[in-house]
């Protein structure tokens, strides 16, 4: 081992705790780095691969039915590779105790090979065609592991008024299935009360009463083809059919949940990781500085010697590569294991069939890359001051730094009034600005990431306020079948359990302006009704309007509408007569889930050409009476699904408790970088004071005396770092939302007052354990050694 080698050692023995602090800080970035890219490339490939074997749709059109014919002609059309029609409806699941659930039924025509969205088998056998007295189905893994069904086992479904029994012969997904969701409000799976019930179509079509018929069609279109030219023309040939609505992948629910998934990683996996590695350079620069300045007689020597001064440069700076390479190593091995810890959630929450947790290589190399270039630019940046050394004034100490005013002596008023404790840590500050700017830095980026941390939370926490408490007022939503009177509903009111009863009528729409049309959900409230109201994503209320249309932002930016505008709204239902209306834009909202625009309960009904009549109805129910009314309701016929606000907030309330595990991991994370940061900037001021210090010791001054002047410069440090890093934290989180806000939801960066308290408290709390660490040195300064004329 050369002499250098070996003094690098001996310096990096004396110098171990800011060496591991600093390693502490660039394992973090490291870790964070691999596991985020990692993860992204786990789950992407995983997409990338089942979505182009399984052939994802294009793009998707549903009418209110067709003949099967009318799939050769859409296939016909320039432009587009294969087109594949089936036929797809909810229907009740009949569970133990008479209770439902909701089943989207959904046929596939017979091979099943190279048709659109086609079917991956997880277990089990496919769809039994030998047994013409029973039909056999498959079920998503979400629904099947959640209701305890394996193949072999007997469902029974609800449909068209008929309880049909169905045997499962195996468990399969799909790519439109990979987070199957209700509906469009809706932002988590409910398995144990919504899945997918996959069917041939022969038995689909026989179940549904559609013999002959479809009533979606599914587009694989060819590379760089003209969508919007193609949309036109499909749309014309399906008119004749009752053409309700179509849309593109992107805007495909399922799709859009994991894209964001996706999208947010990889942002997160390109910015956070690098702000360690820069607070790690920063700090890296100050350190080599002042173990340069301290070793001025070895570096004299080692010139004296015959070293040449790019030997040198390379010596210190191998100090910092040192503390990269070590960080790189430890960041590595933790980020490979959060990787696979993260790999395995997703494959709780996404039905990808081949989703597993691959070490890539790549991601490693680029990891020792990027952190061995902040090793080096930090360590030849500091150690470009050892060709000023010359070795015959090396050997005399360094003389004092000239003493001059700083800034703040400027303002006599206050100067005079802090003590000499106070006058010194300020001195220091503006004496030592790059290391006070790279501690004020690291203390609000600990406080950045610790408001972010809990960012998360207080989204879902404001998302079940507005939802389950400021919107939606009700206990039960019924649904039924088709439109009906809503007298015939009267004698609901009567019921002694029901304390009131709302009507509503949804309906498909499709908003026409100057050339341009978008189909929307369109929903009839009554604007007294006080069981549904509608909040937008800053929490502000919107009336229902008496006449007009109170339109989605979403829509409004696509048409280009403003408050004022009128537009033309035609209902795309199957059931009943339509016609369009002209509606005055009386108000725009911004939705934080899913669309849908709101107009009055008249309004709705005269774009059908009818008077009272009703899609659902909201209850509001005495809560001792809730089970007997649920039963009562789902031995009626014409329901279709009902649908129970409660059990939706438990699911959002589980959704909160696993982000807890989360929020606490992301929360130590931010800590320890601060807790670094704090430790190793301690050190520093006590190494550069050691002579003060001890002074300041010989004159009689206490070890808390003495202690509290470095305090006091840290704790100004840190209270300024919080200050700032607690408004930049909440940039940060309105940031990353907006990064992936898609049609389907788009939340505010909504942080409570508890979280900047909490994210104030946690730094406090590292930034006193770090310095507390520091300060140990203190107990052990040898003040005779420390006011020796050498340096």
């Amino acid at each position: 081992m050369s002499i250098l080698a070996r003094k690098l050692l001996r310096t990096i023995g004396r110098t171990r705790g800011q060496f591991f602090a600093l390693v502490l800080v660039i394992s973090l970035g490291v870790m964070i780095y691999i596991s985020m890219n990692m993860a992204y490339l786990n789950l992407s490939r995983s997409q990338q691969r089942f979505y182009q074997e399984n052939r994802f749709a294009d793009y998707t059109f549903v009418v209110a039915r067709a003949p099967e014919s009318v799939v050769a002609r859409v296939e016909a059309v320039p432009g587009v590779v294969k087109a594949t029609g089936r036929i797809q409806k909810d229907v009740h699941i009949v569970k133990e105790g008479n209770r439902w659930a909701t089943g989207r039924m959904t046929g596939y025509p017979l091979p099943l090979e190279g048709e659109v969205n086609s079917l991956q088998l997880l277990s089990g056998s496919w769809f039994d065609l030998e047994s013409p007295d029973r039909i056999g189905v498959l079920v998503d893994p979400q629904y099947a592991q959640a209701n305890g069904i394996t193949p072999g086992r007997e469902i029974e479904v609800i449909a068209n008024g008929r309880k049909i029994a169905l045997t499962v012969t195996g468990v399969a997904t799909s790519p439109e299935f990979v987070y199957p969701l209700k509906d469009a409000g809706s932002l988590i799976p409910e398995p144990e009360r919504f899945g997918i019930i996959m069917v041939p179509q022969a038995h689909a079509q026989q179940i549904l009463g559609l013999s002959g018929q479809i009533n979606q069609i599914l587009v694989d279109l060819a590379p760089g083809a003209d969508e919007e030219r193609i949309k036109g023309q499909i749309e014309d040939i399906l008119e004749p059919y009752g053409n309700l609505a179509s849309y593109p992948r992107r805007d495909q629910q399922s799709h859009a949940m994991l894209q964001a998934e996706l999208d947010g990683l990889q942002l997160i996996a390109g910015s956070i990781p690098f702000i360690f590695f820069l607070i790690a350079a920063g700090i890296q620069f100050i350190i080599l500085i002042r173990l340069i300045r301290s070793q001025r007689v070895p570096i004299g020597v080692m010139k004296a010697l015959g070293y040449d001064n790019n030997r040198i440069m390379w010596h210190y700076t191998g100090y910092a590569l040192a503390v990269s390479l070590t960080g790189a190593a430890a960041g590595t091995a933790l980020g490979v294991g959060l990787a696979a810890l993260m790999t395995g959630i997703y494959v709780q929450y996404f039905n990808l069939p081949d989703i597993t947790s691959r070490v890539d290589i790549r991601v490693i190399l680029y990891s020792f890359l990027i952190t061995s270039l902040v090793g080096i630019s930090s360590g030849l940046l500091a150690s470009r001051s050892v060709i000023a050394v010359n070795p015959a004034e090396a050997m005399r100490p360094q003389p004092p730094a000239a003493g001059r005013r700083t800034p703040i002596e400027g303002w006599a008023w206050l100067w005079r009034r802090l003590n000499g404790s106070w006058k010194m840590s300020l001195r220091s500050i503006f004496r030592n600005r790059v290391r006070f700017a790279v501690t004020v830095l690291g203390v609000m980026v600990s406080a950045i990431l610790l408001v972010f941390s809990c960012f998360t939370n207080d989204a879902i926490d404001f998302l079940i306020d507005q939802n389950f408490r400021q919107v939606n007022r009700y206990d039960y939503q019924v649904r039924f079948s088709g439109p009906v009177k809503y007298a015939e509903l009267s004698d609901w009111t009567r019921w002694d359990e029901v304390q009131r009863m709302e009507p509503v009528l949804e309906l498909p729409v499709k908003i026409r302006v100057r050339g341009r049309t978008e189909d929307e959900l369109l929903m009839g409230l009554e604007p007294s009704g006080r069981l549904k109201r509608v909040y937008d994503k800053y929490g502000r209320e919107h009336r229902i309007p008496e006449e007009g249309i109170l339109i989605s932002s979403q829509v409004a930016e696509k048409l280009g509408l403003k408050v004022g505008d009128e537009v033309t709204v035609e209902a795309t239902l199957e059931q009943g007569f339509s016609r369009a209306s002209q509606l005055n834009v009386i108000g725009i909202y911004h939705p934080m889930t899913g669309s849908g625009s709101f107009v009055s309960l008249t309004t709705a009904n005269r774009l059908l050409g009818e008077k009272d009549v009703v899609s659902s109805v909201l209850l509001k129910l005495d809560a001792a009476e809730m089970s007997s009314v649920e039963e009562r309701i789902r031995d009626m016929g014409r329901v279709a699904s009902l649908t129970s606000l409660s059990q939706e907030r438990e699911a959002f309330e589980q959704l909160l408790g696993t982000a807890a595990a989360s929020i606490a991991f992301m929360m130590l994370f931010a800590g320890l970088l601060g807790l670094a940061i704090v430790y190793n900037t301690s050190v520093m001021a006590f190494n550069e004071r050691q002579r003060e210090l001890a002074s300041m010791r010989i004159l009689g001054y206490s070890q808390r005396d003495v202690a509290g002047l470095l305090q006091k410069e840290t704790w100004i440090q840190a209270l300024l770092g919080i200050a700032l890093g607690l408004p930049a934290g909440k940039a940060t989180g309105a940031a990353y939302v907006s990064s992936f806000s898609t049609e389907l939801y788009s939340f505010p960066a909504i942080i409570y007052p508890r979280t900047y308290l909490i994210a104030a408290a946690a730094a406090l709390f590292f930034v006193w354990i770090g310095q507390r660490l520091a300060l140990r040195r203190l107990g052990k300064l040898d003040m005779t050694e420390a006011l020796k004329g050498f340096d």
